[in-house]
């Protein structure tokens, strides 16, 4: 779902949204991933229904996006729909935010000055002027900062620039920045760690991008995905703890 400019009375009514749905860092090519810094369609349905028997939306993520590589809205909401159905496929539910990219246009994005929360993150989609002064291997897509459970407003950032030379071999922009995005995300709630294979990989190999951008499936794995669901309650337990217990089993 994508939120732009909302009213107050619109928050308060997606806060208690929340309440209620809860109560029932990086990557290369071979698209390589930058390690995260510390801080104190798809396959077929039934493969994915086979690992992941429990994936239905019951944990909400609000993902605060800012644009700074000036994706035009259509690109960015195909991005957006890959990322949310690999998140659903988890059992997440994102909730897109656009936000200002400077202080001319800041009026028109209020919903940004709302105070953030530990479920909470912030998308930063760079182009290739602001990549090149982050600290990052040549290769890498993307990373991500590794927060305390308590931390607010955690960064992901995704380098648009290395998309796009991908692109330019023929593979689909919108379904590479979509997986980005969610292996970042992936960073943030289950730390700076990779794994041997799917979505999580250090280093996708020509075959995974291949996958991608046919639309087949790169998934967590059914472990990730549980960790995933259980890390994000836990940081949205944090301003409502008495219902952390009833959440995490349902969760599972």
């Amino acid at each position: 779902m994508r939120f732009g400019d909302f009213r107050a009375g619109d928050w308060k009514t997606l806060c208690w949204a929340w309440v209620l749905i809860l109560t029932a860092s990086s990557l290369s090519l071979h698209p390589v991933f930058a390690q995260g810094f510390t801080n104190n369609d798809s396959a077929k349905a039934a493969a994915q229904s086979r690992n992941h028997p429990t994936a239905i939306p019951v944990t909400l993520l609000t993902l605060r996006v800012y644009n700074y590589a000036s994706l035009d809205s259509s690109s960015l909401a195909s991005s957006e729909k890959v990322a949310t159905s690999i998140f659903h496929n988890v059992g997440i539910d994102p909730f897109w935010v656009d936000c200002p990219t400077s202080k001319l246009n800041a009026v028109a994005f209020q919903s940004c000055d709302f105070p953030m929360g530990p479920a909470d993150f912030v998308l930063r989609i760079l182009p290739k002027s602001m990549a090149s002064k982050a600290r990052h291997s040549q290769d890498a897509l993307g990373f991500a900062q590794i927060c305390s459970l308590s931390e607010p407003a955690c960064e992901l950032n995704v380098f648009y620039h290395r998309i796009d030379e991908l692109a330019t071999k023929g593979y689909r922009a919108d379904r590479l920045l979509g997986y980005a995005i969610a292996h970042e995300v992936g960073h943030i709630l289950l730390g700076p760690a990779h794994s041997s294979d799917g979505i999580m990989r250090a280093s996708w190999s020509s075959s995974d991008v291949d996958r991608i951008s046919l639309g087949l499936a790169l998934d967590f794995s059914p472990n990730q995905s549980s960790e995933l669901r259980l890390a994000l309650l836990r940081r949205s337990a944090l301003s409502s703890p008495n219902i952390l217990a009833q959440a995490i089993l349902k969760a599972r």
